[in-house]
């Protein structure tokens, strides 16, 4: 049977009929320019069901079900925020879009945007997870914008500041900014093994940049750090800026534009993706100003107060007050030790220390104790003194850097952290623990252990525990609500175990 070959007519006619059958959703890369740009024109708004329609007669006819209707529109899962000029914030004209088509493809999600003014924005409402700040140019809010970011932040929303291009003008305004909108709260280079770079695509926090950006820092190699800088709020992000480009990425283009750092849009579509399923799954974890003080007793008028002292460091060292006070409240009211409690700051120096026979220490980040510090504490510890130390949401950073600082504090005695066995008695002081149970991320962070057993480690000095430390969280149980992502005990075992600590603390 003899083939006919079709001729470039035909041929070119069929491709232009496929193209045109295909959905449009597929096509998001397809117009991508080499320049950043103004947007398009706007798609005219949503209208709700009968706006800017006339009054239809009645009775209504109702619709026959065999015809289609049009689907509800997709939640709101950002807000980008518009500024005075396009050429500042709309260059990437479907930054967004494109981020929220490509999760569609890839995580099976379906979310919308809004472009509006920032008074435009109801963040009030708590309906809105991410409002997205990108541009070019050297910005500042009024102090009436920064009241409102300050409270959406606080109540579990998530802002994103994004420096277009690498610019530095941006990124300058956008640091400061930062610092005036959460003022008790440090921005810090987010590790690598934080939320946002593994809730949905693992080890994102390291990331390919584009050859260009290589030669406009020599500072960046062709894989490395992200460079993405946040503020946590109660363990949970509230504040992202990348000094570095996202946006290109995810409108699929980069440029060569001097001084200017992309990373590649691979890597940054996965960081947006993530960025989105953190906000979404966060956006509950809300405080107020009541959470950020520390724990006092309600009853004033007891003189037998017991001043648990919390250590602060270089580090993020009060990354969660409430898990604390509700330890304290707890054992206050729930246990035979009828003692009332306060909490305070203390420095590791000797004459502070000897204070405060009880020390707790928290964290997420990395820390170091100077050499002043180091014997300080040895000597304390020596005399009596009690250090518990809990890994907050089972961070990484801070577990490698308190093992190496507590082994300069405990080698020149003789000493090691070591598992506390179950037998041994912290485990039944008050609740006898047989058993634990654990989030989801500390199962999946320890796979092929035993999973029900509880994992205190503990340094004995003087014929008594003088150290015990958890590298899975129990600060996030004691919040009893839940914090997603945490490596961190269940709450019930979370309380049953760090009663014990204190009690056991405070009888021995």
């Amino acid at each position: 049977m003899k083939v006919r070959r079709l001729d470039n007519v035909v041929r070119r006619g069929l491709w232009v009929l496929v193209l045109a059958l295909v959905p449009a959703c597929l096509l998001y890369a397809a117009d991508i320019k080499d320049v950043c740009g103004p947007p398009p024109p706007p798609a005219p708004t949503n209208a709700s069901s009968a706006e800017g329609l006339p009054p239809l007669p009645l009775p209504a006819v109702p619709q026959r079900r065999s015809e289609k209707k049009l689907p509800p529109r997709p939640p709101v899962i950002a807000v980008k925020i518009m500024t005075g000029t396009m050429e500042d914030w709309a260059t990437d004209m479907n930054d967004i879009n494109n981020l929220l088509i490509w999760m569609k493809a890839n995580l099976g999600v379906n979310f919308t945007y809004d472009e509006k003014k920032l008074e435009e924005v109801d963040l009030e409402s708590g309906q809105v997870p991410v409002i997205y700040r990108t541009g070019h140019h050297a910005f500042s809010f009024t102090p009436e914008q920064r009241e409102r970011i300050r409270n959406y932040v606080l109540r579990g929303g998530m802002i994103i500041f994004d420096s277009c291009c690498g610019s530095k003008e941006f990124a300058s305004s956008a640091r400061n900014e930062i610092k005036q909108i959460l003022p008790d709260y440090p921005m810090r280079p987010v590790p690598v093994d934080h939320p946002i770079f593994n809730c949905y695509y693992e080890n994102v926090g390291t990331v390919r940049f584009t050859p260009w950006s290589l030669k406009q820092d020599a500072g960046l190699s062709r894989t490395g750090p992200s460079g993405i800088m946040g503020v946590e709020v109660n363990c949970r992000m509230a504040i992202v800026f990348s000094p570095n480009d996202l946006s290109c990425g995810w409108d699929m283009h980069t440029h060569e534009k001097a001084g200017g750092t992309w990373i590649e849009s691979d890597d940054a579509l996965k960081i947006g993706a993530n960025l989105m399923a953190y906000a979404t799954a966060t956006r509950d974890m809300s405080t107020s100003l009541a959470d950020a003080k520390a724990y006092v007793d309600a009853t004033t008028t007891r003189s037998d107060k017991f001043v648990v002292g919390q250590m602060v460091h270089k580090g993020d060292w009060n990354p969660d007050p409430v898990g604390l006070r509700n330890l304290l409240d707890y054992v206050s009211t729930n246990t035979a030790l009828k003692i009332s409690f306060e909490n305070e700051p203390v420095q590791p120096t000797l004459d502070v220390l000897t204070k405060h026979p009880f020390v707790y220490m928290t964290g997420h980040d990395d820390f170091v104790w100077t050499d002043a510090e180091v014997a300080a504490i040895r000597q304390w510890l020596s005399n009596g003194g009690f250090l518990f130390v809990d890994a907050c949401c089972g961070r990484q950073k801070f577990d490698a850097a308190f093992r190496r600082e507590i082994a300069k504090v405990l080698e020149p005695a003789g000493v090691q952290l070591g598992r506390l066995p179950l037998k041994h008695p912290l485990y039944s002081c008050e609740n006898k623990v047989t058993s634990v149970q654990m989030t989801d991320a500390a199962r999946l962070k320890n796979p092929g252990q035993d999973q029900s057993l509880p994992k205190l480690e503990g340094a004995a000095m003087g014929g008594r525990i003088a150290v015990v430390y958890s590298p899975i969280s129990l600060n996030v149980g004691w919040r009893v609500h839940p914090v997603p992502y945490s490596v961190s005990y269940s709450p019930r075992s979370a309380l049953d175990l760090g009663v014990n600590v204190v009690i056991y603390a405070m009888t021995n």
